[in-house]
């Protein structure tokens, strides 16, 4: 018998936009998913592109992107007939996720309050621009203002031009729908043992925040970063990673301290034997050349000159050549790719990535394949994506929730009080970003987490700013912290033949394991699923890496930059006049975290029921890939590779990043069409020829508009800006740096930045949880850990080690 993961599971989609990217994670993972739709359809069937260009609701590509395996019925919910529809269908269901406006569906009597009404086990998430609550709530928002908001424009693109989104698709609203998909299956289990429900609270700007822990610099004393195209800017230090080559750009990543400077080593050395590299560049310490220019010991000019040397050399060799060069001398470069040339990237082919479906045409649509690859048990989202009001006569509504029926058996198991997570046991030998900042949201919410380091190899994370006081220590990390808090510390050397046996300990305590070594290490270490599956057969094991554990490409060591690059993020981010301008940091290491809570949570609801573990293979870029459905639709049907284009949008004029007074500050407005005349009004670009509702004629006058609103911000703060703006009704929100993170009131009202307690320094500031329930919220209860003090609490309390035993690994070296 099959158990597909989350088929046990009812959820209603009332999502707009891309937003439905929640309901399209969740029923690729197995879920009933209804797409419940206003008679003329969600506002995504009317947004391009569109099949051929001919506008059609049943061809929108924005809107095949998200609603492949979902049913669609249709009520009016202006209508009492409509609402009632809703409800009818809420009484069966076991979550609704939907991203109206705060307050509409309140205003409706469809508010959680009402849901709950009707089904108290009913699981109701928001997702909106600025979160449910907090002075800036009811603020108009969009994509562009939500990521002004938290931090990550201002350090996305040239220092000289304003900052620049990412184009493709809304990115914001897609984080934050992973987010509410992941936190939905977190309410679920909690609703399994209480049989109640909550509203869960999903804001797009805090959820591209954690991308950012460099927005806490302001608070901690350390030196705030800069923008700088296709890299990073930190305390002075410019480290491209962005360079034209040949027939192209490529990333390298050619960065200083222990986890890099092997990589930046091998490429100096192969700079040297064609010429480039002098023999001052080559007799560099790149494990330790960054602190000694921090602290004054030696000229930054050595790094401008190895960065300088880097461009010269990379500038004659073909991307081609680039790519053989990461395998052959195992250097952390890969060529910055086109969306069309992920369709035929042999890669993806051979993981069998891609799902093709024929159209009524006979043509082929290419969509992404599988969110992540699970051993047993896969689901298979089904490729159709459903006529409007196809489900009207065939949805049944004679259901009852899940949770009802499980605790309905055998009463609450808890108080309904308790954290979500509570009792789930994690052992994580992953590092770095992407999976440590999933399991992060494990613990926010309930889990023991066991963070297996050593002092000879701990987590990358450790040696990367911003430093509290800019004091370069492994336990003083901010951005360890953001992604670490709330874990424990367990130092362990795995290189010595005694830490097995407490491995093996480990992995008969927890529930689940995750690792993000090289593809294929765990298993020649003797750590593979099949070694961890013998000891504990329900254990859950996730391995995280670049490109997957299979494929020819599987073998390239890399981070989250090379991941976007692959992917095409770069290519789509910035200027049509100059090369790519970002997007900022790894960026593909903020997009997998959802993608693999969600899955993370699908297995454990599949052992619930079979008693038995899995293994789950991540690849970082395939999970991106989803985040650009919609151009590689494009891509595949009309042929045609999405451009760089600073800030326009093709739905709304104007739609930009403009000055404001001071240094680098900047505000963003996104005007719709029914907001035009109020943003004229405000600015004073009243008059005669003054263009009116018709979008086509502001575009032709673009350049003219967009001076106008560039001297009125000019002389405004960006908070005077965008209050004035919001006042009436216009979208526009600061463009934060990381003190305007720090200031920002909806930011402070929400908690976003939060004291915690911390061993080595007291406290120290983090990020709260991406997400907020409204009756089991989510506990950070302590920093990132220092390494190792968790060493005598893990080995007794969890293992049951007694001293004798705990003082034997100490003296074979092991605890270090």
């Amino acid at each position: 018998m099959t158990f597909e993961m989350l088929q046990h599971y009812r959820v209603l989609d009332l999502c707009e936009g891309v937003s439905q990217f929640a309901g399209y994670l969740l029923a690729s993972l197995g879920a009933e998913v209804i797409a419940v739709e206003p008679p003329g359809g969600v506002r995504s069937r009317h947004l391009g592109p569109f099949v051929d260009d001919e506008r059609d609701p049943e061809r929108s590509l924005a809107h095949w992107a998200y609603n492949q395996g979902k049913q669609s019925v249709t009520a009016d919910l202006s209508s009492a007939d409509g609402r009632l529809r809703l409800l009818e269908l809420v009484r069966g269901a076991d979550a609704l996720i939907e991203d109206a406006p705060v307050g509409h569906l309140a205003s409706l009597g469809l508010g959680y309050d009402d849901l709950a009404a009707v089904n108290p086990a009913i699981v109701h998430a928001s997702v909106t621009p600025f979160g449910s609550t907090g002075p800036h709530s009811s603020w108009a928002g969009s994509d562009l203002t939500a990521v002004a908001g938290s931090g990550f424009l201002h350090a996305s693109g040239d220092s000289d031009r304003a900052p620049v989104r990412v184009s493709g698709a809304p990115q914001s609203f897609l984080q934050a729908a992973g987010d509410a998909a992941a936190a939905t299956l977190i309410a679920l289990r909690e609703a399994q043992r209480s049989g109640l429900g909550q509203h869960v609270d999903i804001s797009a700007m805090e959820s591209m925040t954690h991308g950012q822990p460099q927005n806490l610099s302001p608070r901690v004393n350390a030196n705030p970063i800069d923008r700088l195209a296709g890299g990073l800017s930190l305390g002075g230090i410019d480290v491209p990673m962005m360079f034209p080559c040949a027939d192209g750009n490529t990333i390298c990543v050619a960065l200083m301290g222990a986890a890099f400077a092997p990589y930046t080593q091998r490429l100096v050395e192969w700079e040297a034997e064609e010429g480039y590299a002098d023999e001052e560049l080559q007799a560099v310490d790149w494990e330790t050349i960054a602190v000694e220019v921090l602290s004054g010991q030696r000229s930054p000019e050595i790094i401008a000159k190895s960065f300088a040397t880097h461009a010269r050399f990379l500038a004659t060799k073909t991307t081609d050549e680039l790519w053989a060069a990461a395998f052959d001398r195992n250097l952390l470069i890969t060529p910055s790719a086109l969306v069309s040339d992920l369709l035929t990237n042999p890669h993806f082919a051979d993981r069998g990535f891609w799902r093709d479906t024929e159209m009524d045409d006979g043509r082929t649509a290419r969509y992404c394949g599988p969110l992540v690859h699970f051993s047993a048990d896969a689901p298979e989202r089904t490729p159709a994506v459903p006529p409007l009001g196809a489900g009207n006569d065939t949805v049944d509504t004679d259901r009852q929730p899940h949770a009802t029926a499980v605790v309905g058996a055998g009463g609450p198991s808890s108080d309904g009080h308790q954290l979500p997570l509570a009792g789930l046991k994690v052992v994580e030998f992953s590092w770095v970003i992407a999976t440590p900042s999933a399991v992060r949201i494990l613990a926010d919410y309930g889990a023991t987490v066991v963070k297996v380091e050593t002092e000879s190899r701990p987590d990358t994370m450790r040696t990367v700013n911003p430093f509290v006081d800019e004091e370069a220590h492994p336990d003083n990390s901010v951005g360890y912290g953001v992604y670490n808090a709330g874990k424990r510390s367990l130092s362990l050397d795995l290189s010595k033949p005694e830490s097995r046996a407490v491995v093996e300990d480990l992995i008969r305590w927890a529930d689940i394991a995750t690792e993000s070594w090289a593809p294929g290490a765990a298993a020649r270490m003797g750590f593979g699923y099949d070694d961890f599956s013998a000891i504990n057969p329900e254990i859950i094991m996730l391995s995280s890496s670049l490109l997957g554990q299979s494929g020819p490409y599987s073998s390239l060591a890399g981070y989250g930059f090379m991941a976007a690059a692959i992917a095409g993020f770069y290519e789509i981010t910035g200027w049509p006049d100059r090369g790519p301008a970002g997007p900022y940091g790894p960026y593909t290491d903020f997009l997998a975290p959802r993608v693999i809570v969600a899955s993370l949570m699908a297995a454990l609801e599949r052992r619930d029921r079979t008693g038995t573990g899995c293994y789950i293979d991540v690849s970082q870029t395939e999970a991106a890939l989803h985040y650009l459905a919609p151009a590689i639709l494009d891509a595949s049907i009309n042929g045609r590779d999405p451009q760089r284009c600073g800030n326009e949008d093709p739905h709304m004029s104007p739609h930009g990043v403009y000055p404001s007074s001071g240094d680098d500050q900047w505000v963003a407005i996104a005007c719709a069409d029914d907001r035009w005349a109020a943003l004229a009004d405000t600015i004073g670009l009243v008059g005669d020829g003054t263009p009116g509702s018709d979008q086509a004629a502001r575009r032709e006058r673009a350049a003219e508009i967009d001076e106008a609103i560039s001297a009125w911000t000019s002389e405004r703060t960006n908070t005077e800006a965008a209050e004035t703006l919001q006042a009436s009704g216009v979208d526009a929100y600061p463009v934060n740096n990381g003190q305007g993170c720090c200031d920002d009131p909806q930011l402070q009202a929400r908690e976003h930045h939060i004291n915690v307690p911390h061993s080595y320094r007291g406290t120290m500031w983090t990020q709260h949880c991406r997400t907020r329930m409204s009756r089991t919220p989510p506990v950070v209860w302590r920093g990132g850990p220092c390494l190792g003090e968790d060493n005598y609490e893990v080995l007794t309390d969890f293992l049951g080690y007694d001293a004798d035993r705990i003082a034997d690994l100490a003296a074979a070296e092991v605890l270090g």
